[in-house]
């Protein structure tokens, strides 16, 4: 049949639409894509941002072993330039003991104290510690000798307390029989724990053994960071500044001796450990009975723990070496020993380069 103009306009007229149902359609199927898209989007950007800071990570840790690796060479040579220091002024000392004939005033002053070594891109800070001023942990103990751990424990902050069990137990640990002090340990509180071991029954043969005695904590052996009363950063000593096992015999040496040491002494007040003090900043104090004379109500029982030596050969060394605008500090102790007829005049009794710092 053929269809004139207007039958086919009214054909098309009377067509019904399509085009709505199928723009309808379209548009949630590409809503449904973008949506997939964006969430497709915010994971790839997750996983980016993890995998970013999981590199970030490396690349300090990566950093912090180079820094760590530089800081221990630091602290190596810090070691030994107090070391040439010391030998440095033993050779001083010979000198001047020759040219005095045995004139002892002229003799110079042990090297001990702070030192500091600038590097290139770091430095060096060395503690040069008279190892014969320090509680003998390898001597037999006193009772007197104990009141002086005791006391030397209330003046690193210790509560009396766990003083007493600290004191007891160290008592426990050298002797050779396993009944416990009142208040220490013997081996059967040391099998206990989650790592099992027994009690020295012996002297101590490195001063760290103390953090395997009952209630000698890291924080109290190695000392810790905090803040004084007036707000200021501070540190506190540990038990590792004022004891060693690398000392002859068990008395102290009155020339070397740290303040809390002396200030810890039986038969000692404060005021009296602060004149001894002063004494020998003032020249060697020659004997124990220079301190009688020159220190009223000092008794003749301080020569039982005092001597006065100023020709010590033992040396404790805390080397710690850092990087400019670093974290890492690496930290190295050792003990040496001066031997004059040996090839490099000295020997190394200790040696530990495991503390490091981030």
């Amino acid at each position: 049949m053929i269809l004139n103009r207007t039958e086919v306009g009214t054909a098309r007229a009377t067509r019904p639409s399509t085009d709505s149902p199928r723009t309808n359609k379209g548009q949630t199927e590409e809503g449904a894509i973008l949506l997939v898209v964006l969430w497709i989007a915010l994971a790839m950007g997750l996983l980016g941002m993890s995998f970013s800071a999981a590199i970030r990570t490396e690349m300090n840790a990566a950093r912090n072993v180079v820094d760590q690796k530089q800081a221990f060479y630091m602290a190596r040579a810090g070691i030994a330039y107090a070391v040439y220091k010391i030998l440095e002024a033993r050779s001083a000392f010979s000198a001047t003991q020759q040219q005095s004939e045995g004139n002892l005033d002229q003799i110079p002053e042990v090297l001990t104290g702070s030192l500091t070594l600038p590097l290139y891109n770091g430095v060096a800070r060395i503690e040069v510690a008279d190892e014969s001023g320090k509680i003998n942990l390898s001597a037999p103990m006193t009772e007197t000798q104990l009141d002086l751990v005791y006391n030397l424990l209330i003046m690193v902050g210790v509560d009396p307390l766990h003083a007493d069990v600290i004191t007891d137990s160290i008592l426990d640990w050298i002797d050779p029989d396993d009944f416990p002090s009142p208040n220490g340990a013997e081996s059967d509180y040391y099998r206990s724990g989650e790592t099992p071991y027994l009690a020295a029954n012996g002297a101590f043969q490195v001063p760290e053994q103390l953090l395997l005695v009952r209630g000698v904590t890291p924080e109290i052996y190695y000392g810790k960071k905090g803040l004084s009363e007036s707000g200021e950063k501070v540190d506190y000593y540990g038990l590792q500044n004022y004891f060693t096992t690398f000392a002859q015999g068990n008395r102290i040496n009155a020339n070397a001796a740290p303040l809390p040491v002396l200030s810890a002494l039986p038969y000692l007040d404060e005021e009296m450990a602060m004149r001894i003090y002063d004494l020998r900043e003032q020249g060697y104090i020659r004997d124990p009975s220079q301190l009688m004379r020159e220190i009223p109500g000092l008794t003749s029982n301080i020569a039982t723990l005092l001597t006065a030596s100023p020709n010590t050969t033992i040396y404790g060394l805390t080397s710690v070496g850092q990087l400019d605008g670093s974290k890492v500090i690496s930290r190295i102790r050792c003990v040496i020993q001066l031997e004059p007829r040996s090839p490099k005049g000295y020997s190394v009794l200790y040696w530990n380069e495991s503390n490091t710092e981030i």
